[in-house]
């Protein structure tokens, strides 16, 4: 009589097929190997790449949180500081166009300066500030004969002077990106200093 070769139960025949006791090739033969089940792997395979897909874009949405702000806030910050620099070139060509006339520009705006000053004192006059908002100038007679002071102005980001005149504004810093730049007689009357609020 045939024996299991694995467990030793008596069998009809020793071959590939499973002995009825332990389950194994009652031959001898190595145990057959159980396949992984294909929907299984698929399974944690599709879990596993939903589960990256998920923290990839959380820590992406983190970082624009936190840089897009920063980026806002530096995109208003040059656009400022190109409007001062424009504004104290400007000012340059005025106080040089002074010091040959012994009298600033008479003219109503910053295009009309154009005429006045280049090519000798600016190459050419900026005639929009950072924001693409038109410059103002203006200058005035303090004794009623000659025009003895100027300035020159930028609405800044929101567009619209917060004053009929350039000469009412008085000297004081600024922390917020809406309100007026105004430079005077050779220095900024109204001009940003510190954190910008947008």
């Amino acid at each position: 009589m045939p024996f299991c070769a694995y467990c030793g139960t008596p069998v009809n025949a020793v071959s590939y097929a499973p002995c009825p006791s332990c389950g194994n090739p009652t031959n001898g033969a190595p145990r057959p190997t159980v396949a992984a089940s294909t929907r299984t792997n698929a399974a944690i395979l599709t879990i596993v790449i939903v589960g990256v897909i998920l923290v990839v874009v959380a820590i992406v949405g983190i970082l624009a949180a936190i840089a897009i702000p920063n980026l806002l806030t530096a995109t208003q910050r040059s656009k400022q500081k190109r409007t001062m620099a424009d504004l104290r070139a400007i000012a340059v060509a005025v106080e040089g166009y002074a010091s040959d006339h012994k009298a600033y520009p008479d003219v109503k705006d910053v295009a009309a300066l154009s005429g006045v000053l280049v090519p000798t004192y600016i190459r050419t006059v900026p005639v929009l500030d950072g924001w693409g908002h038109p410059l103002r100038y203006e200058s005035w007679s303090s004794d009623g004969q000659h025009i003895d002071a100027y300035a020159v102005g930028s609405a800044a980001k929101d567009g619209s002077f917060s004053r009929e005149s350039l000469r009412e504004y008085q000297s004081a810093a600024t922390t917020n990106f809406n309100e007026d730049i105004v430079f005077s007689m050779g220095s900024f009357v109204l001009y940003p200093e510190g954190l910008q609020v947008q």
